[in-house]
């Protein structure tokens, strides 16, 4: 089997070394700087295990014009990169051949900027719940895992089975993944916990578990929650619960407990001077509330102290 992963930061490094350990022909798409520190190998560390492989163990490009035809193309950047990667497969497309996309990021909606190029066919979504913190561009620590690796077709869900060949390989490289024929209802599920966690973690500075002690962040949470799953239910999107307070009772006695250690992705944006997620987490509440007629202003409210601290 051979992989392309677009985007070697930490989720990118981090799940190509479960499948270099499965034996599967792994490449990575990255940056200049990054595709030199990994010409002397890079590391993943932490719940997993302590894994290093010598730059023999995978080929790394630096263009899409290096791209061939892979069997799957894992994308992994930020959100915030995604129009800059669709226009640049687009324009390789037919070196891919019958390649299928996966696309592993924060959010919703993602899966669906790749289709207006590629065939719903062969765009598979996956949602991750898994702590990848980059100390050095070929240095990546897991620090927590809550929960499988989901994979599937959202678009034609009855093919979601056509990828049970990479979930077989993560499996045997010793990560945890499943097929999913309902991983939009997984998505969505990230997207609660994302959307209250990810930017008041940032904005405060603390783990997730902090957020939820406090009383008064603890009402924040709550009221970001109500806001998403309100316009969630209004644009006819489900998850795996039937109101937000059923969803409360699991995010507070066990989503929250498994990751208190952990601290916040955009937290590590805004300390890397990165542009953040915001927009493809709150952002797309806000956007799809609008197009309802609904307030959502807690959500609002969040956006724009996090536009704020990218400013500074």
């Amino acid at each position: 089997m051979k992989v392309l992963i677009i985007g070697a930061g930490g989720v990118g490094l981090g799940l190509g070394a479960f499948l270099i350990n499965a034996g599967v022909n792994v490449s990575f798409l990255a940056t200049s700087e990054t595709a030199r520190q990994l010409e002397g190998g890079f590391r993943v560390f932490g719940v997993f295990g302590d894994y290093s492989f010598e730059s023999s163990r995978y080929d790394v490009f630096e263009s899409f014009k290096s791209v061939s035809e892979f069997d799957y193309v894992l994308i992994t950047t930020k959100t915030t990169a995604n129009d800059e990667i669709t226009g640049k497969l687009c324009d390789v497309k037919s070196k891919l051949g019958s390649s299928k996309l996966v696309v592993i990021q924060n959010g919703c909606g993602n899966a669906e900027k790749f289709v207006k190029c590629f065939r719903k066919e062969s765009v598979f979504a996956g949602r991750i719940i898994t702590g990848f913190y980059r100390h050095k561009r070929n240095e990546v620590e897991i620090t927590v895992h809550a929960d499988s690796l989901m994979m599937g077709n959202i678009f034609v869900r009855e093919l979601s089975g056509e990828i049970t060949d990479l979930v077989d390989a993560f499996i045997d490289g010793g990560f945890d993944a499943k097929v999913s024929y309902d991983v939009d209802k997984h998505l969505w599920a990230k997207m609660l916990y994302n959307c209250a966690l990810n930017p008041l973690g940032a904005i405060l500075n603390v783990e997730y578990g902090s957020l939820a002690e406090i009383q008064h962040t603890r009402k924040i949470i709550n009221r970001i929650l109500e806001e998403v799953f309100k316009v969630m239910e209004a644009c006819g999107f489900a998850t795996f619960w039937n109101s937000v307070d059923d969803y409360m009772e699991v995010f507070y006695s066990t989503l929250v407990p498994v990751t208190a250690e952990h601290r916040s992705s955009m937290l590590q944006d805004i300390k890397n001077g990165n542009k953040t997620e915001i927009d493809s987490l709150n952002g797309m509440v806000v956007n799809l509330a609008k197009g309802h007629g609904l307030s959502v202003p807690y959500n609002e409210f969040i956006i724009g102290l996090i536009k704020t601290i990218e400013e500074k």
